[in-house]
């Protein structure tokens, strides 16, 4: 973790770093909006570059708020990237969601019919959400990164080393213009909703790994939250702390500028254009 924030650990005060190949920041996740920042419009604002907080009037979660569907449906970051870009070693398409989901939460989304912000945006860019088979296959990754717990009966599901994970969010990563991962067990252990201690969640040995596969002269990896809660534990709710953002690897000064979550998916698509043009 101090590695991909420029040799600095994750507290405040949060240095910034800015070069060719690293940008460190605390990012505003409150959009100029009172209350505490919630997962429905903080997420929605981070994957499109509008502010949804302030379009609802109010911070909202964790599901998107439906005055935002539209938002979502037209300018997500995988819309942007598929209108942008051209798929990568015959794919159909050309960005893709790199998290699997249990049956039960596609039978709880047919019952209640309500996505969540992530793959919202997903289904309604046409993106398929993986399964239990895909991550049987090393296709997807788990939400919590290793599949411990995995509630479905598949024989050929983990656990899995964090490095193995990596390895297969990497292998994803070489056949689209961008692969996006979601991980939210640092938000469950803010809450106090895991029982195990809140430094478990921390994902080192996975972003390390994530690291060591990358190319920094043709990659970028992007690392940032839509609120803040796991930084203070003698509370249970999100808090209005600033959010760490890091950019590392290709790329990485056009992040120079992004000082709240909408200004997040904008300077990724003005990546990609620049990258779809040079190619």
């Amino acid at each position: 973790m101090a590695r991909l924030a420029g040799d600095q650990p994750w507290v405040a005060p949060f240095r910034s770093v800015t070069s060719d190949l690293l940008v460190v920041r605390a990012i505003d996740a409150t959009l100029g909006v009172e209350g505490l920042p919630q997962s429905g419009t903080g997420q929605a604002t981070l994957f499109t570059g509008v502010n949804c907080a302030e379009r609802v009037g109010r911070h909202f979660g964790p599901y998107p708020h439906s005055t935002t569907h539209d938002i979502l449906r037209d300018h997500n970051l995988f819309r942007r990237v598929e209108d942008a870009s051209m798929p990568v070693n015959g794919q159909t398409h050309a960005a893709t969601f790199a998290n699997a989901y249990p049956d039960g939460f596609f039978d709880w989304v047919s019952g209640r019919g309500r996505w969540t912000v992530t793959t919202f945006a997903a289904v309604e860019t046409g993106l398929s959400i993986r399964g239990s088979e895909k991550l049987a296959r090393g296709a997807a990754v788990a939400a919590n990164i290793t599949g411990e717990g995995w509630p479905d009966p598949d024989p050929g599901i983990g656990p899995i080393s964090e490095t193995e994970a990596a390895s297969n969010v990497l292998r994803l990563h070489r056949r689209h213009r961008l692969t996006l991962f979601e991980y939210y067990l640092t938000d469950k252990a803010g809450h106090g909703r895991l029982e195990v201690p809140a430094e478990s969640v921390i994902v080192d040995r996975f972003l390390g790994a994530i690291l060591d596969g990358l190319d920094a002269s043709e990659d970028t990896l992007i690392v940032t939250s839509d609120h803040g809660n796991i930084e203070d534990l003698g509370q249970k709710q999100h808090t209005r702390h600033p959010v760490p953002f890091v950019a590392w690897g290709y790329g990485a000064s056009h992040f120079g500028n992004v000082e709240t979550l909408q200004d997040v998916t904008p300077a990724i698509q003005r990546l990609l254009s620049r990258t779809e043009s040079d190619t």
